[in-house]
């Protein structure tokens, strides 16, 4: 894992899209700047979200998601698209342009 930058040099950072993500932006002023006048925050309160001290309402998470370019959907539909994905790239007959399987 790789150590955090803004707290102590041993501390780990969580494996976490999200705190990628933050990271991301915080590595850049312009983009911690636009970042920060999207949530309709001060870079300051930016700076504390990323360094754990305070946290995100729950009525700005979706324009935080957002702001980081990430959704979220549930864990059924992630299944759904796996388990598509998987019988569409075992299936003979679509991957031939014959229908789905079972059809013929």
């Amino acid at each position: 894992m790789e150590t955090n930058t803004w707290e102590s040099a041993d501390a780990e950072v969580p494996s976490s899209i999200i705190v990628e993500r933050l990271l991301y932006v915080c590595a850049d002023k312009r983009r911690k700047h636009d970042f920060a006048e999207v949530m309709g925050w001060s870079v300051d309160m930016v700076d504390k979200v990323r360094q754990g001290t305070t946290g995100v309402p729950v009525n700005k998470l979706a324009t935080f998601m957002a702001a980081l370019e990430l959704v979220t959907f549930t864990i059924g539909y992630a299944d759904y698209l796996a388990r598509g994905n998987v019988i569409g790239s075992n299936c003979h007959c679509a991957r031939m342009n014959m229908g789905e399987c079972g059809r013929r």
